[in-house]
């Protein structure tokens, strides 16, 4: 016999504290009253990475397989030559935003139309912009201080094609440092009014159809934490589906097999996960080579002005073309060896099919909270990505042979000019092709019965319960969805705070 649980009390629990949980607590915190442990955040602990890493944004790659990443992996892919992908996500205060790129990619037209469509016409698109012009004066993406040459000269080439637009992305950067939303936690804690434990969530305590708690492990066992107003999971497109099966809320089948007493079937709890695939197209070029390691001059420019190369996020620019079906993003780099020592010059134009329509799941192995869960991403199984991919491929070398560009690439290094054939480029994807580090959709909001969670952002079946990350997203966005995800949790806080203002 286990020792009987340790027990706390909460108002709110929020679990997870990526970008929708720092939002959502942020947000409770400050339109609620200043009681002490009004909102108490959930959060696995986690060792920091060295510091430099953590602020400098070029060393962002560093911080992958860092003690802050929870460095998953999928399972074998069919169409990816059967590899094996590591999957990078955040781990710690600020989520995944602690160890990204830092890209703000705000909600485009068709991804508002999209969210709102998923809401059953309860938002509209004007609601949404003003929701997106609060958060982002909340957040302050900032335009970067310095661009590397490859920036410059594809901006400059994207103009003469006129297939889509390029810009420079803003970032979530405090004057060329890293930023992530944890930042927005610090006041709140300091008076009190949000604590932080450090726990990994194990499921959700119910009390007939009614979500009173969650319950929680640690190094000395079992705890339960009850909220008097309720729970919000924000543990991400991974783990808020993996609480809810572990709570009897998912698939039938899956539940049984792990020995989990169904509470609530749920059919789509882990099942239409999406993610950008990105494909590079890597070019050896004249001049502009980036630095693998940095100068006294790079670091003095950087700690003095917060430019140089080392406020770069590599991921510069990009934009969308092919009426808006390919994403692309522009490094100064070798993609596949960067930061690896190189005695040329690249520039990478990596594509993606901007809305892939291949969905995979998630596969519950085990009831224990310590076992990871089975991710089949299935990339590519709907041939119009594949075909996408090769359209954003052979747009890639318009871009270098039919604009200014073409005096100053040498060469194309990957996939190499002599695959041209749709078969040799499949191939090339098939072996290339790494993740963006966008998984979604894995508990979609929406107005249908179907759906996880209602477009107030409730659990379906469940009272004083929501969900808001990026497992609730309907579908993917066109870009890059941190944005999008935290304007998600901006409109959910929102409406809590409605409930008890």
């Amino acid at each position: 016999m286990g020792a009987d649980p340790r027990m706390s009390n909460a108002d709110w629990i929020v679990v997870g504290a990526g970008s929708a949980g720092c939002i959502v607590a942020a947000q409770l915190a400050n339109a609620t009253d200043s009681r002490r442990g009004m909102v108490t955040i959930v959060e696995p602990p986690t060792n920091t990475a060295p510091q430099i890493d953590r602020e400098r944004p070029a060393h962002w790659l560093k911080l992958l397989a860092s003690s802050e990443d929870w460095n998953l992996s999928t399972t074998e892919n069919a169409r990816l030559a059967r590899r094996v992908l590591r999957w990078p996500r955040g781990r710690g205060l600020g989520g995944s935003c602690r160890i990204n790129a830092m890209i703000w990619f705000p909600p485009t037209r068709k991804d508002l139309q999209m969210l709102v469509n998923a809401s059953g016409g309860a938002w509209s698109i004007s609601e949404l912009q003003q929701d997106l012009q609060n958060l982002t004066h909340l957040t302050r993406p900032e335009q970067p201080a310095w661009q590397s040459e490859s920036a410059h000269r594809f901006l400059n080439a994207a103009k003469q094609l006129d297939e889509g637009t390029a810009w420079t992305y803003l970032r979530l950067n405090r004057s060329g440092r890293r930023w992530n939303p944890a930042e927005l936690l610090n006041t709140a804690q300091a008076d009190g009014r949000i604590e932080v434990q450090r726990a990994t969530v194990n499921r959700l305590i119910c009390k007939g159809d009614r979500v009173i708690g969650v319950e929680t492990w640690d190094d000395r066992g079992k705890n339960e934490i009850l909220a008097n107003k309720g729970v919000i999971l924000c543990a991400g497109a991974i783990a808020t589906p993996a609480i809810l099966m572990r709570s009897g809320i998912g698939p039938r089948d899956q539940l049984e097999k792990t020995g989990i007493e169904v509470r609530v079937e749920s059919e789509q709890v882990g099942r239409g996960l999406q993610d950008h695939l990105i494909m590079p197209t890597i070019f050896q070029v004249r001049s502009g080579q980036f630095p693998s390691r940095s100068s006294v001059q790079d670091i003095a420019r950087w700690q003095t002005m917060g430019s140089g190369p080392l406020a770069s996020n590599l991921a510069e620019c990009g934009g969308l073309f092919l009426q808006d079906s390919v994403q692309i993003h522009v490094t100064p780099t070798h993609y596949l060896n960067y930061p690896k020592p190189t005695d040329h010059a690249f520039m990478t134009i990596g594509v993606n099919a901007s809305q892939p329509q291949s969905t995979g799941m998630l596969h519950l192995q085990s009831a224990d909270p310590r076992m990871p869960v089975s991710i089949h991403p299935r990339y590519l199984q709907d041939a119009s990505d594949r075909e996408k991919t090769i359209n954003g491929i052979r747009f890639a070398r318009r871009l270098v042979t039919e604009t200014s560009l073409a005096q100053w690439t040498v060469s194309e290094a990957v996939p190499g000019q002599k695959r041209d054939s749709n078969r040799d480029l499949e191939k090339a994807v098939s072996r290339y092709s790494q993740t963006l580090y966008h998984p979604t959709g894995t508990s979609h909001m929406g107005a249908m019965p179907s759906s996880v969670v209602t477009p107030d952002f409730q659990l379906r079946g469940l009272r004083q319960a929501w969900a808001v990350d990026a497992s609730v997203l309907p579908k993917l966005t066109l870009g890059n969805p941190n944005a999008t995800i935290m304007l998600l949790a901006f409109k959910a806080a929102k409406k809590l705070v409605e409930r008890v203002v």
